[in-house]
């Protein structure tokens, strides 16, 4: 099977030449560029901006040939049928993957402490000072504005301002960041801060009562699952993901965890959703804008729950079209966004630790 595999990635590269590879990027190069797509979206000159989102697609033929690289066929269309159900009934059994060997293990934060007078010890305070002049309201400002709450505070700007596609990520990054630093330090006054943002972002996302939790309305996705221009938004949710995800892991924080969770039966639906009303070939082709280290998170979770959905979920966010050149050391790579194709890989890498298949070792 791995043999069929390799051969039929190899002959479909010989075929198609380097030229078309670099279709697996939905964008122009310069569209990978965060401050381009500010600088686009926010333009006026609509004659500017339809020539450069002209790029945004791939053409069908393209796209269902990349979903032929997938490992094993799994996702591939089986005579009259490619559904959800059969995608679920050939990966739902978890049980099968096996931790294949030895891995170094991380020496826990909480048992870590860096010398105060050190200059990596000085390093941390700085930070730690940061982490600490940071608001909760002003962090979450747009969530609750989102979810129609009270919105006390005002909202930081740049990227986290209220018009930008982005707003939010920060607030994973500040998750993240104040969970492992707590784990470091075990600074109380952080500890309240991180868990009031959390307790903040749980009411919002039982505000809306559908597990979604953004500091964006959902109109966000909806557009690019029609592979219509916007803003990176699975870039966020898994920021978003991973803070939560740091929260429990760290901090030990269950809500944070029952948070995650729900999100991502969300997201779970609005991909099978996606998969029902279209085709697989269709998420794979949405997949070619950011979305961040969404197959990592999700690996990271099955890792915690056991829970085949998230598995499978992870599975649908590793980026075949970009894995199969990487799986027969193709050289002709350049020009891909490595803000985009790096999280893949470190997915991919968390992959084998979490189910030992020996394709992404």
């Amino acid at each position: 099977m791995k043999g069929s595999t390799l051969f039929q990635v190899l002959a479909f590269l010989s075929v198609i030449g380097s030229v078309l590879s670099k279709e697996c990027t939905n964008t122009p190069t310069q569209l990978s560029s965060h401050t381009f797509r500010y600088q686009l979206l926010k333009s006026q000159n609509e004659t500017w901006k339809q020539e450069m989102f002209a790029y945004y697609h791939l053409i069908p033929t393209d796209d269902s040939a990349w979903s032929d690289l997938l490992p094993r066929k799994i996702l591939r269309q089986e005579a009259d049928e490619l559904n959800w159900s059969m995608m679920y009934k050939k990966m739902k059994n978890p049980g099968s993957f096996k931790v294949g060997g030895d891995f170094l293990k991380e020496i826990s934060l909480h048992d870590v402490r860096l010398d105060s007078d050190s200059i990596q010890g000085r390093a941390q305070e700085t930070n730690l000072k940061y982490l600490l002049m940071l608001d909760v309201d002003n962090l979450v400002w747009s969530f609750r504005k989102t979810a129609n709450l009270p919105t006390p505070g005002k909202p930081y700007g740049g990227w986290e301002a209220p018009d930008v596609e982005l707003r939010g990520h920060f607030v994973g990054h500040y998750l993240s960041a104040t969970s492992q630093m707590w784990a470091s330090t075990h600074n109380d006054t952080l500890k309240e801060k991180m868990s009031a943002v959390v307790s903040a972002l749980s009411a919002c996302q039982k505000k809306m009562g559908t597990g979604y939790l953004s500091a964006f309305p959902s109109e966000l996705f909806d557009r690019f699952e029609a592979i219509k221009p916007v803003w990176a938004p699975y870039y966020t949710i898994h920021k978003i993901l991973a803070g939560l995800l740091d929260q429990y892991t760290f901090a030990n924080d269950a809500q944070a965890l029952d948070m995650t969770t729900w999100m991502v039966e969300y997201f779970y639906n609005r991909v099978q959703n996606v998969i029902r009303t279209h085709t697989v070939e269709r998420h794979w082709l949405s997949l070619n804008e950011e979305t961040g280290g969404m197959n990592d998170v999700l690996y990271r979770l099955f890792a915690i729950t056991g829970n085949p959905k998230h598995l499978l979920l992870a599975h649908l966010f590793d980026k075949p079209c970009f894995l199969g050149l990487l799986a027969v050391q193709a050289d002709d790579i350049s020009g891909f966004h490595a803000n985009t194709h790096i999280p893949i890989v470190i997915g991919s890498q968390m992959r084998y630790e979490v189910t030992s298949d020996p394709l992404y070792k």
